[in-house]
């Protein structure tokens, strides 16, 4: 069962995320769409709180088309309350809004959006502000190249996702100018990379930059892509794509979300 659930903090940026998740549910079949509150700490009133959540249900509902809708507001904190929520499902995609570095309005979802990343296994969208839905045609996935890329990447969840969306694949890989990759050690992540998704028929985009969070996101606006994809773990000491960093760097900057996948090694 397939379900999505939205973190809500009745901030802006949240509230847009409830609605950019509501079209993301349909376009995947899903069968529910689950608001969460995390009322930690007795921060707020759980009664306020529930009945602000059926506010933005209300909302929601006029075009849900059936899909099943509902709230849930608890005093775990944000993280453990998504890790419960998402082990009920076999199929869980945690939704959350951010907006830019440095702005104002993160309030609790959007200033843990990065711990909720590094401890839950589901993958997480990560919602930029004023993000409308758009029916996702293509989407892209930023890849390092290095030794047993295979054993790294969550391929099966990340193919599940692309064929659920109907939508056409990218992958994207930006090495750096001073690049000293072993030819035994490229042919062999080109390799891993052709095995996990060649079927799929998706194209290859390879780059040299000194700066990979803005060449990705050069790429993803100057191609259409309406979901761009990452992989969040650590690679040796935390190496190229795989850096928390850059990451981070995405979701602050995308004008598209982004889809965070846990790497498939701790």
């Amino acid at each position: 069962m397939k379900a999505l659930i939205v973190a809500v903090d009745f901030s802006d940026n949240a509230l847009y995320a409830a609605r950019y998740a509501l079209g993301l549910a349909k376009q995947l079949n899903a069968d529910i769409l689950k608001l969460y509150h995390s009322s930690v700490d007795g921060y707020d009133d759980k009664i306020v709180a529930y009945v602000k959540l059926e506010d933005i249900k209300e909302t929601l509902v006029v075009d849900s088309e059936g899909l099943d809708i509902s709230c849930i507001v608890d005093d775990r904190s944000l993280t453990d309350g998504l890790i419960a929520l998402a082990d009920r499902y076999e199929e869980p995609l945690i939704v959350m809004g951010i907006t830019g570095r440095g702005k104002v309005g993160q309030r609790l979802v959007g200033s843990q959006v990065f711990k909720v990343t590094k401890h839950v296994h589901a993958p997480v969208l990560i919602v930029p502000e004023n993000a409308v839905f758009t029916t996702i045609e293509n989407t892209a996935v930023a890849l390092p190249i290095i030794p047993d890329l295979r054993d790294y990447v969550p391929h099966n969840a990340i193919r599940s996702m692309v064929g659920e969306l109907g939508a056409s694949l990218m992958i994207v890989n930006v090495g750096g100018r001073q690049d000293k990759t072993p030819k035994p050690v490229l042919y062999a992540g080109l390799a891993d990379m052709f095995e996990m998704f060649d079927d799929l028929s998706p194209t290859y985009h390879f780059f040299t930059s000194a700066k990979t969070t803005d060449t990705i996101i050069d790429f993803v606006e100057n191609s259409q892509v309406q979901l761009l994809m990452s992989i969040a773990g650590q690679y040796g000491f935390l190496e190229g794509m795989f850096r928390h960093s850059v990451t981070k760097e995405l979701a602050y900057h995308a004008t598209v979300p982004l889809l965070i996948f846990r790497s498939g090694k701790p």
